[in-house]
């Protein structure tokens, strides 16, 4: 047991290197978030027009015009880059993750990751270097991110105490994607988005410097290494087969259902932000919001309705109710469904802009969405992972990112020839998807059960 003394240090050693690895991913977000939210418009005013300058545009147009009918338009060129630039990002995460573990450890992954999107935001700036740029940020943000979640994990010693810790790393990682559009987007309204790039790559050379400062090799590799990965508490042994069975059901449905649920949220950043400058009226007063404000707005309601959602788990838990983190992936994926049917409405309307309320509608309802279903996924992904196999799992759980982008590029090539309210019809039920994903995995989970507690009771 160690002295009184020794377990104060190392509990306030924990608490320093979570803030530096918190810090470190807000300003990392502060950066992606804010760099998303000018993404789409700008390729479509600024740099589309003045492909001929950027270094392999001409290239790219081509593999993405190949098996298309005709050339593709600027709207729909837009999308698929960046669609492709947050595939990439989210791809990167476990791949960073396994270069953490094999090559250059966690500390100078993430030293090199932040490197990387700081070099590649500044090459970003010159124009003709935009593209490698952004390539060389997207797959340093992976590097960056996935290592700093591991670090995250390795600092906590049970299942309990890791996942209140991720909580609160969501409120930080949500303040950067509240801040990074704010400033970003007003940055690059006022000054010009070349000064928005270099105010993201400040922003990132802060938070290595908050990194190098506060988290050590001491205190991130020596002290805490022991704590992570480990079977979650109550998992020691190996379950019996039948629990096995449940636990891989469980488990591949509440990650599908994640991935379903991300790819209809996920367009927020991308043909919502275009359909909200063509139809919602978006002026308050006298002042004309930046679009790239939705972005920020979407991290603030999701701070909010994640501090309410505990209060009421709390309120709930106190009265011998507790709902399981498959159900909420469930409730998630079904709320989401419902904030793109808002959005579907809207498209159906007839006459002038629509009003601000109806798009603060739809973020309260795909923020609850995701306050519901991150914790959750996670939480199933650290605590069902077949032993031995946490880290992998939890790798897979990122890639949510990785397929989401992926099919919101895709999805985005056909906004303009299907028509707005189709185009949210399809979201709304591909999260509506997930949730019968979830009941039917809920339906078998209950009647492997039962078919294990008859058997019990009839030996």
């Amino acid at each position: 047991m160690q002295p009184l003394q020794e377990q104060s240090t190392s509990s306030l050693q924990r608490r320093a290197v979570f803030l530096g690895l918190s810090l470190t991913e807000f300003w990392e977000r502060f950066a992606l978030a804010g760099l998303k939210s000018i993404l789409t418009l700008l390729l479509i005013e600024e740099l589309i027009p003045q492909s001929r300058n950027i270094f392999g545009f001409d290239l790219l147009r081509s593999f993405l015009d190949w098996g298309a009918d005709g050339a593709t338009g600027p709207l729909a060129l837009a999308s698929q880059i960046y669609g492709f630039t947050n595939a990439l990002v989210y791809l990167s995460i476990p791949v960073g993750g396994l270069i953490g573990d094999l090559m250059l450890g966690r500390r100078g992954s993430v030293l090199t990751g932040g490197a990387s999107t700081i070099s590649g935001l500044l090459l970003m700036v010159s124009i003709i270097g935009f593209l490698p740029g952004l390539v060389l940020f997207a797959a340093g943000t992976g590097l960056l991110k996935g290592n700093l979640s591991v670090q995250v994990g390795v600092l906590f010693e049970n299942e309990t105490q890791r996942r209140r810790a991720y909580s609160y790393y969501l409120v930080f990682l949500n303040v950067g994607v509240v801040f990074g559009p704010l400033a970003i987007g007003t940055v690059a309204l006022l000054a010009g988005w070349q000064v928005a790039l270099g105010l993201a790559a400040g922003g990132l050379a802060i938070g290595l410097a908050i990194y190098i400062a506060i988290v050590s090799d001491k205190y991130c590799a020596a002290d805490f290494s022991a704590n992570f990965p480990r079977a979650p508490e109550g998992r020691e042994k190996d379950v019996e087969e039948p629990g096995k069975r449940n636990a891989t059901i469980r488990l591949c449905g509440g990650m599908i259902a994640t991935y379903l649920c991300f790819a209809a949220y996920g367009q927020i950043a991308n043909i919502v932000l275009v359909w909200s400058q063509q139809k919602v009226d978006l002026s308050i007063g006298t002042w004309d919001t930046p679009v790239g404000w939705i972005l920020a707005l979407d991290g603030l309601v999701t701070i909010l309705l994640l501090f309410a959602s505990q209060a009421v788990f709390r309120q709930l838990s106190k009265r011998g109710m507790e709902i399981g983190p498959l159900t909420q992936i469930g409730l998630g994926c079904l709320i989401c469904a419902a904030g793109y049917l808002v959005l579907a409405f809207g498209g159906s309307a007839i006459g002038g802009k629509l009003p601000l309320l109806l798009l603060l509608s739809y973020l309260v309802l795909v923020d609850l969405a995701i306050v519901l279903v991150w914790p959750s996924g996670l939480s199933i992904a650290a605590s069902l992972a077949p032993k031995g196999q946490t880290g992998l799992w939890v790798g897979l759980f990122y890639l949510h990112g990785f397929f989401a982008s992926l099919w919101v590029g895709w999805i985005g090539t056909h906004y303009e020839t299907m028509g707005s309210t189709a185009f949210w019809l399809v979201h709304s039920a591909v999260s509506a998807v997930g949730a019968v994903l979830i009941a039917v995995s809920l339906l078998f989970t209950a009647l492997a059960r039962h078919d294990a507690y008859a058997i019990t009771t009839s030996a």
